[in-house]
């Protein structure tokens, strides 16, 4: 009986070690700059973001859930953005076109969530934790 208790207890701290070591895994940081805002003919706005994965292993997807707030501080629209995969220590740059909206219309671009920035396989990783922000343009981002 005692040796079967003590496998139990073995058995159970393997795999709490085994998830604190996979927890811990993960180090670096995920760069995002807004870098700039350019407004397109016919009203809209293209901003650019730039993404470096810090991380010590590569993103397979990383997704941002972004919220745009109108210059009176009233959410405006939700925006989820894919980037494609990004190797360890690469940067990528995502260009998107918000149709029928001007850049001055703009006065904040809020990170609600981010997401696949580890595989799935890593648990107890928040990605929004590992987020490193930087702006370039007149608009509030990040908070």
């Amino acid at each position: 009986m005692r040796s079967f208790l003590f496998l139990i207890l073995v058995s159970v701290f393997s795999l709490t070690h085994l998830t604190l070591v996979q927890a811990q895994d993960v180090s670096g940081k995920i760069s995002l700059e807004l870098n700039k805002l350019q407004p397109i003919d016919g009203g809209g706005c293209r901003l650019s973001i730039i993404a470096t994965n810090g991380l010590e292993r590569p993103m397979d997807q990383l997704t941002l859930d972004m919220v745009f707030f109108d210059k009176e501080g009233l959410v405006d629209r939700f925006l989820a953005l894919k980037f494609s995969r990004i190797s360890a220590g690469k940067t990528k740059i995502l260009q998107f076109a918000l149709a029928e909206k001007s850049c001055d219309s703009i006065s904040r671009l809020h990170v609600n969530n981010v997401s696949n920035c580890v595989p799935t396989s890593i648990k107890d990783v928040y990605c929004s934790d590992l987020l490193q922000l930087s702006n370039r343009t007149p608009i509030r981002f990040g908070d």
